[in-house]
């Protein structure tokens, strides 16, 4: 079985409650206050910014020269394309000019951040796979659900269930396996803990949304 498809099962328990908690759910039947969607998308644009940077900072660290261009073109295509939509439902919502993170987004943030500058690349390229790998699967599940065009968040769910996005994925998928091929046993558990903790951080950055978390002091 490839390390791809070990972290899934160790962490589908997790994957499961991200399907079925109040965003995800509201989401997919259209039903999600629009003031959570805006504070989630707030959120996002600041998580997305530091996201780019964890990604050149692992792109940077790879061996191998196909490695290191794979990075630097996701680091480019996700900011592209996220921006892309952030904007389009600025046009409609309106969006914070500036954004303060909450602490979950923080946490997320500042752990990727760490993972990417101090880890083993291994244990770095682990801990942002579920990024893309969560985000796919859930983007699938709901559009799956559509009954309808009329979903007032239909751009979200097209973009993370769209072909585009997919092939990033697979591609991702792909280069941890690869890189976990060639790596110890202590070094894939430490990608174990890594890939499982990230998941339990994008559970929290939905429920921080949904919640519009605030720093308490």
């Amino acid at each position: 079985m490839k390390w791809s498809e070990q972290a899934w099962e160790r962490t589908k328990p997790i994957y499961n409650k991200i399907l079925t908690m109040p965003f995800n759910t509201e989401l997919s039947n259209g039903t999600l206050p629009k003031e959570k969607f805006i504070f989630y998308l707030a959120q996002d644009a600041y998580y997305l910014f530091e996201f780019g940077r964890t990604l050149s900072t692992i792109g940077g660290r790879m061996q191998n020269a196909e490695l290191v261009l794979a990075y630097s073109g996701f680091s480019t295509g996700a900011i592209v394309a996220e921006q892309r939509l952030h904007e389009s439902y600025f046009v409609e919502f309106g969006l914070p000019d500036k954004v303060e993170p909450t602490p979950s987004t923080l946490l997320y943030t500042n752990y990727i951040l760490n993972q990417a500058a101090y880890a083993n690349v291994e244990v770095a390229a682990a801990a942002v796979l579920p990024c893309f790998w969560i985000y796919k699967a859930v983007g699938d599940y709901i559009f799956a659900r559509q009954t309808s065009g009329q979903n007032p968040y239909k751009r979200w769910i097209d973009m993370y269930a769209g072909v585009e996005f997919a092939a990033a994925v697979e591609k991702t998928i792909g280069i941890i396996d690869q890189l976990a091929a060639n790596a110890n046993a202590e070094t894939l558990e430490k990608m174990f803990v890594a890939f499982e903790m990230a998941t339990r951080l994008e559970w929290m950055f939905w429920d921080s949304a949904y919640r519009q978390e605030k720093w308490e002091i």
